[in-house]
């Protein structure tokens, strides 16, 4: 009896994944098909004249090479500027380290549009930092002009990718076993040579890692460089894909220049994974007595962290700030000066007249949150089906997963760019364009739901399904009954984080939106077009808040599964 409902058992996991792995299938690989078809085949049928002429082109090959030196130095200012925050973290125990790696789990969460805004009005001519600078020095003019240029590139991804290297090279770095180093201490050695025979090079591997996912960021960059770049002259691959897919209606040659960027994110992804196994396995890694070992800071200690920690306060959270605070300001007229104000909240709520894309503000907003609440509900059950059936296949399980992460691979502008393929060719007929937009935003959202269920879906005992199927329960009653509540949490999580994914999404939707597409990364960005900063930053708020409540459910959360 107990043979025959581990056979069912077996069965019923063998069949869960089929709906959840044909909907990813029919999502993910039919608008890529639509893509690599538009590259490969012309008016006269198949050919690679596409593909030859964009590569051979020195206009593209300009952009490929700029695309890689932007994600290159961008790469190395966030090392520059983290390392020297994970070791502070990893060393010392200091009053401002639990605000620094709250501060951390920032860019995790904000879209990209709110740190393009963010930047501009905290680093703008006219923005918060240049009134600090000039009221402190009494300067008639503004010191910083940094805007719509390589080096604003550069900043801007630094400052919202070295939390990204700090977090996980500091979370390796505590835990890495400190007999090594103690040892060599024993011996003689100054702690100059210490770090830089010993500890650096068990470092390296980590380091390496989360510097090639920040590559990997920068390299799919798009709305920092769609906004901050100034124009043609430093343009990438993702800007240039929009660009002639939307902009010159060249379809074919933006899905030839995708090839690059697939092939580029493809080689950056598997090499993360990777490092992440070997990181895992590692003994340096399991075999930790670090943590208790920590250090009384000394005087310099105390000096850089006080230094990291307020600058850390001022450029993390710096510009979201901005945005809340510019939100509620107003002038009466261009002449007068800025004053508290609910003008922009009063517009978004038709409340008062709206003013240029202002009108169409409470429509993008309530389409966002339906969008969302979509992407949310049908995610989830996806995403759920498949962390099953991983957990249950050991072998096959590995390559499940794999399956279930593959819309990684590809950057969210090449997966707007399929569904705008498809989009044309099924112009007038079932599908509609925002359904298209919810289909796009769910391809982007499956993965990170994947990665929040799976870990806890793995931490269920066997014990628990073993003692039900003995006890005269079959698989799908065993499922609904045990697995099922004690998911309820990373289901929730994942629920909360597609739907945060979807209203800030903006690279996907502006590369398959239409006139009538109106979401609140949408609108915010044709708003940020006209100058209207205010009204683009009582939108922002909106985002902020919906990033704020992901980020405390997600502590709340792994609070939770602790406490379990």
């Amino acid at each position: 009896m107990r043979e025959d409902k581990n056979l069912q058992y077996k069965r019923f996991y063998r069949v869960m994944p089929l709906p959840s792995a044909m909907v990813l299938l029919l999502l993910f690989f039919v608008p890529l098909f639509f893509t690599l078809s538009s590259a490969f085949f012309t008016e006269q049928g198949f050919s690679f004249s596409r593909i030859a002429g964009v590569f051979t082109d020195p206009y593209t090959q300009r952009i490929m090479l700029f695309t890689l030196l932007q994600a290159t130095l961008s790469t190395l200012a966030s090392l520059l500027v983290a390392l020297p925050g994970a070791y502070l973290i990893a060393t010392y125990s200091f009053r401002g380290k639990r605000l620094i790696l709250a501060l951390s789990a920032i860019p995790f969460v904000i879209p990209s549009i709110l740190v393009v805004l963010g930047f501009v009005i905290f680093f703008g001519n006219n923005g918060f930092l240049n009134r600090i600078l000039m009221a402190l020095f009494e300067l008639e003019e503004p010191p910083l002009s940094i805007l719509y240029s390589f080096p604003a590139i550069i900043l801007a991804h630094t400052f919202y990718n070295f939390p990204i290297i700090m977090s996980l090279v500091s979370s390796y770095w505590e835990h890495m076993d400190g007999n090594c180093e103690t040892a060599s201490y024993t011996l003689g050695a100054t702690k100059a040579k210490t770090f830089f025979s010993i500890t650096l090079p068990r470092l390296l591997p980590a380091i390496i890692s989360a510097a090639s996912l920040v590559f990997l960021f920068c390299f799919n960059s798009f709305a920092i460089i769609l906004v901050l770049g100034g124009g043609p002259q430093y343009t990438t691959m993702e800007v240039e894909i929009y660009r002639q897919a939307r902009m010159l209606g060249q379809s074919g040659s933006a899905a030839a220049l995708s090839l690059f960027s697939i092939l580029v994110t493809s080689i950056l992804l598997l090499w993360y994974n990777s490092t992440q196994k070997r990181l895992a396995r590692s003994e340096t890694y399991r075999n930790s007595n670090r943590l208790n070992e920590k250090k009384p800071a000394t005087l310099f200690g105390k000096l850089l962290a006080l230094l990291y920690t307020v600058a850390s306060f001022l450029f993390i959270p710096g510009p979201i700030a901005s945005v809340v605070v510019r939100s509620f300001m107003a002038s009466s007229s261009r002449s007068s000066a800025e004053t508290f104000s609910l003008k922009w909240y009063r517009q978004l709520l038709s409340l008062e007249r709206a003013t240029g894309h202002m009108n169409s503000a409470l429509q993008a907003l309530s389409n966002s949150l339906l969008i969302a609440l979509l992407v949310a509900l049908c995610t989830v059950p996806l995403a759920l089906t498949l962390s099953a059936a991983i957990r249950r296949k050991e072998k096959k399980g590995s390559m499940l997963e794999l399956f279930g992460m593959l819309p990684m691979t590809v950057s969210s502008v090449i997966i707007g760019l399929g569904y705008y393929l498809i989009s044309a060719k099924i112009r007038g007929g079932l599908l509609t364009s925002y359904s298209l937009v919810v289909l796009a935003h769910m391809v982007i959202a499956i993965p990170f739901v994947l990665r929040t269920i799976l870990p806890e879906y793995r931490k269920i005992p066997d014990s628990y399904i073993h003692s039900s199927l003995t006890l005269g329960a079959g698989p799908l009653r065993t499922f609904l009954l045990i697995e099922l509540p004690l998911l309820k949490g990373a289901m929730f999580t994942g629920a909360i984080f597609a739907f945060a994914l979807s209203m800030g999404e903006f690279n996907a939707t502006l590369t398959l939106a239409n006139s009538s597409i109106v979401t609140l990364p949408i609108v915010m960005y044709r708003l940020i077009g006209s100058y209207n900063f205010q009204g683009a930053c009582a939108l922002g708020t909106i985002l902020i808040a919906v990033c704020a409540i992901v980020f405390i459910v997600s502590e709340l959360a792994k609070g939770g599964n602790h406490g379990r």
